[in-house]
């Protein structure tokens, strides 16, 4: 599939709309540089901050049209849907508690909603979000930038081609301990949303970090966790959220494993990587050398593998941009996130299935997936027992 292709046949970009992601947010620019990359779609409307001063320069900047500058959301989704050239998708850039309401306001009125992690702010939410996902006509995707690394997909390929035989163990980590995050500020009015438990409870490491490392071994492994036994700790000195968490866990197709979240792995830079291990062979990727991923054999010598070779999967070259030994990156994995969300877009309006950009994105299911765990993790820890969880798609549990 051309995805530029798709532009030349519908002829024209994809109008798209901006809700958060300002000038006062942390991941927006990142947001910005990464839908850029493959000139899919245009930002024409924004409600980028709940500060009107902060949303109206934020949208100026991006020479949005006054008119379409928005104070808030609700006056974007009142706007745009009577308009000839209205939206037709939106990114959601919110913390977790706002992203429920948006999402499933704009899934229902038919535009497709690309939404940032953790899905929502509780289990509760997640479930609902996940019912109009399943029922909207319209598409949704979570931004687990993460799944966009050519060697994060091709450790997917190769244990669904049984490459590590039966999975066994699974183990996944992100551990960050840089200044950020490893202390609260000496002003309490500084801190930042995401360590105050207002935005998801007091397991916000388990949604900020956590719920990246979770989707990731899922998602390679094609495992859920069914069953968490969780220690929560707060280790920074004012700090009123949990900061450290040690999950133990089971997987659906029989494997055991462990999570590790944190914000206070004092020293490390990022601290995102995975280790998945079979009666074959194991694999493990690290976010900081994402070029390369590892394939170890017992009794042989270990296989490293690089991107954009002709040897690697077929998802793993569709998701490389630049030929051997010239490094991608994390801004180019965020990019493939928005290159295979608009071309699916862009599939939908030119009237076909948009199934094939589809297939390698994270799903509101997955997001589901991920607060299932959170809810669990918090009652086990409480309860000091494990905790076994329901991992069936939403519309099956509704169902039973």
């Amino acid at each position: 599939m051309s995805h530029e292709s798709l532009v030349s046949r519908l002829g024209r970009r994809v109008r798209f709309g901006i809700i958060g992601g300002g000038l006062d947010s942390v991941i927006g620019e990142t947001h910005l540089l990464a839908l850029r990359v493959d000139g899919l779609a245009d930002i024409v409307a924004g409600a980028m901050s709940i500060d009107p001063q902060v949303a109206d320069a934020s949208a100026a900047a991006l020479l949005i049209d006054p008119t379409r500058r928005y104070p808030t959301w609700q006056d974007m989704l009142a706007s745009e849907p009577a308009r000839e050239d209205g939206i037709e998708a939106v990114v959601v850039i919110t913390p977790p508690q706002f992203h429920a309401e948006i999402s499933a306001a704009f899934l229902e009125a038919g535009i497709h909603v690309l939404c940032e992690k953790p899905l929502t702010s509780t289990l509760e939410q997640a479930e609902n979000l996940a019912r109009v996902a399943e029922e909207s006509e319209a598409m949704f995707t979570v931004t687990h930038c993460y799944t966009g690394y050519p060697m994060v997909r091709e450790a997917r390929e190769l244990i669904r081609s049984g490459a590590l035989g039966r999975i066994t163990l699974i183990e996944g980590q992100f551990a960050a301990g840089d200044p950020g995050v490893l202390r609260e500020p000496e002003d309490p009015t500084k801190r930042h949303w995401h360590f105050k438990p207002s935005s998801m409870g007091k397991a916000v490491v388990l949604g900020e970090v956590g719920s990246h490392a979770h989707n990731i071994v899922e998602y390679v492994t094609g495992q859920r966790v069914t069953e968490v036994s969780a220690q929560l700790t707060t280790v920074a000195e004012r700090r009123e959220i949990y900061d450290n968490a040690y999950l133990t866990l089971r997987f659906s197709g029989g494997a055991v494993g462990r999570l590790w979240a944190s914000f206070v792995a004092a020293g490390n830079d990022h601290g995102l990587a995975f280790s998945i291990y079979g009666d074959e062979g194991a694999l493990k990727w690290e976010q900081e050398s994402p070029e390369y991923l590892w394939l170890y054999r017992p009794g042989q010598a270990a296989t490293r593998i690089a991107r954009a070779l002709d040897s690697t999967s077929e998802q793993s070259r569709g998701a490389t941009r630049i030929r051997p030994g010239h490094p991608e990156g994390y801004l180019m994995a965020f990019a493939n996130i928005y290159r295979d969300f608009f071309s699916a877009v862009l599939l939908k309006l030119l009237g076909e299935d948009p199934g094939a950009a589809l297939q390698a994105l994270p799903t509101a299911q997955d997001g589901l997936s991920t607060m299932r765990l959170i809810d669990a993790a918090v009652r086990s820890h409480d309860q000091q027992v494990p905790v076994t969880f329901n991992t069936q798609p939403l519309t099956a549990s509704l169902e039973n």
